[in-house]
């Protein structure tokens, strides 16, 4: 697991103070589904795309997209737009990704349903999931949906990437059958964070730990 402790991101465009006051508004009005007061910044997006391996068939796609923040990092970094889709439950924040990210495709739904969502888009298998969701303070009924549809569809090689503001996995493995992984904190990241890569385990049904 790697620390890196460059200086915090620049100071933030007047296009993502708009962010930030969407993003604080939305806080306001359902905390416990809007991880943060402010978005994810360019940092901890370029730590979650390094967590990619695009060479495993299947979609890739982003749980909790917000603004985009982390949606444009990961298209900068060499996400194919035809193999990208962003998952947003907000219709306001929903709005705001297809008109930044035209060429991508911004599915407005529960990510507890990303199975269902996926099939009505014709995909049956995916190489990878981003998480932004801020799993530790959902429902925990909620992220069983969210974990265990993800893993229905995600190819035996792919990754589950989650961040996290705290020290322990977001995602309770006492619940969950995962191999899973810290793989960095991201000091420049306001606030800063960690970032987890989840896998199966070889033969082991995902969702029935402890």
């Amino acid at each position: 697991m790697s620390d890196r402790t460059q200086s915090p991101d620049p100071v933030p465009s007047a296009h993502a103070r708009r962010d930030a006051a969407l993003f604080l508004w939305k806080w306001i009005q359902a905390p416990t589904r809007i991880g943060s007061v402010w978005p994810s910044g360019r940092s901890l997006g370029r730590a979650m795309a390094a967590e990619l391996d695009l060479s495993v068939p299947g979609a890739i796609v982003e749980l909790g997209a917000g603004t985009g923040p982390v949606t444009a990092t990961l298209l900068q970094s060499g996400v194919p737009a035809e193999r990208f889709y962003a998952v947003e439950r907000d219709p306001a924040l929903a709005a705001v990704l297809r008109q930044r990210f035209p060429s991508i495709r911004v599915l407005e739904g529960d990510a507890g349903e990303l199975p269902a969502l996926m099939r009505a888009e014709g995909v049956e298998q995916l190489a990878a999931v981003v998480s932004c969701l801020p799993l530790v303070s959902l429902p925990r009924t909620l992220v069983r949906r969210v974990i265990e549809g993800a893993f229905d569809i995600l190819h035996p090689d792919g990754r589950f990437i989650q961040f996290t503001y705290g020290v322990v996995s977001p995602i309770p493995l006492r619940h969950f059958r995962l191999e899973a992984r810290r793989v960095c904190r991201v000091w420049r990241n306001v606030p800063p964070a960690a970032v987890w890569r989840y896998t199966r385990r070889p033969g082991v049904a995902v969702g029935h730990g402890g």
